[in-house]
């Protein structure tokens, strides 16, 4: 596994095909797996070492149904900020520490980050976004709330796709 210029790795086969399936079924037996990429129990684990101690496999998740759990008001917010530069950076990581938020993103654009939030209900997604408004440097917040989502997913598209070169 080479580290290519812009310090991605240079995958081979196996490896996306491995990444690719993990990905879907984290679960799935090395042996398994192995059948599935035509390689050995021990050479799965080797690579799916590998990839872990170079930093491309981050950690082993598991998929909660935020409505079976009471927290199915999901939020996006659009985030506007005074200070620019550095100062967004702490503001961010001050967001990233809320309860219920999901992601935070810093953006180019007519807005300064894009947050995806979960909550209990509108009274407590009120709430969470009063939170965020009363940051310093925190100009202004335009929250949308899906009426129906389509996807939710993290997964990482590791195979070639078809006719891109």
């Amino acid at each position: 596994m080479a580290i290519n210029r812009d310090s991605s790795y240079e995958l081979d086969e196996k490896d996306r095909l491995l990444l690719s399936i993990i990905q879907q079924n984290a679960e799935i037996s090395l042996s398994e797996l192995g059948e599935k990429i035509n390689l050995t129990r021990m050479a799965v684990s080797n690579r799916i070492r590998s990839l872990k101690k170079a930093g491309v496999i981050e950690g082993t998740f598991v998929k909660v149904n935020g409505a079976k759990v009471g927290q199915d008001y999901v939020m996006i917010t659009r985030i506007t900020c005074t200070p620019k530069g550095y100062e967004q950076d702490k503001i961010a990581e001050e967001i990233s520490k809320i309860p219920g938020v999901q992601s935070i993103y810093q953006v180019f654009g007519s807005f300064d980050m894009m947050m995806i939030a979960r909550a209990k209900d509108k009274t407590a997604g009120k709430e969470l976004v009063r939170e965020i408004a009363k940051i310093h440097g925190v100009r202004n917040t335009v929250t949308f709330i899906p009426h129906t989502v389509v996807r939710e997913s993290l997964f990482v598209e590791t195979m070639p796709i078809k006719g891109a070169k």
